[in-house]
């Protein structure tokens, strides 16, 4: 390996390991600000905001049906089902490329 590869390699490993020390320190420090948050939060009696319902089926459905009709016209939804992380049987490298494949998918615009 010549010189100017060797040069290559440290500061690579230089780089990458001060993007991990800076990543590790912003995780810490959001971390530190979220715990005095909550802290603050309960001595001050008031309790923090609780989270967004989850939707329902039939809402999913309307809005799925919705979506499909104002892109490409009348559509047919024959099954809807959520994929939970512990029931999702694939793993995350499949997760994600399915979700790439589906996501280049061109959808054509609505003549109007």
């Amino acid at each position: 390996m010549s010189v100017n590869g060797l040069v290559l390699s440290a500061a690579g490993i230089l780089v990458v390991f001060s993007v991990l020390a800076l990543t590790s320190l912003v995780v810490k420090a959001m971390s530190t600000l979220d715990r005095r948050r909550s802290e603050k939060a309960a001595s001050s009696g008031t309790e923090p905001a609780e989270p967004s319902p989850t939707v329902d089926n039939t809402t999913l459905v309307l809005i799925t049906a919705s979506v499909a009709t104002m892109i490409e016209g009348r559509f047919r939804i024959r099954s809807v089902r959520r994929l939970l992380p512990a029931e999702n049987p694939h793993s995350p490298w499949a997760t994600q490329g399915r979700s790439v494949l589906l996501g280049s998918h061109v959808i054509p615009k609505k003549k109007s």
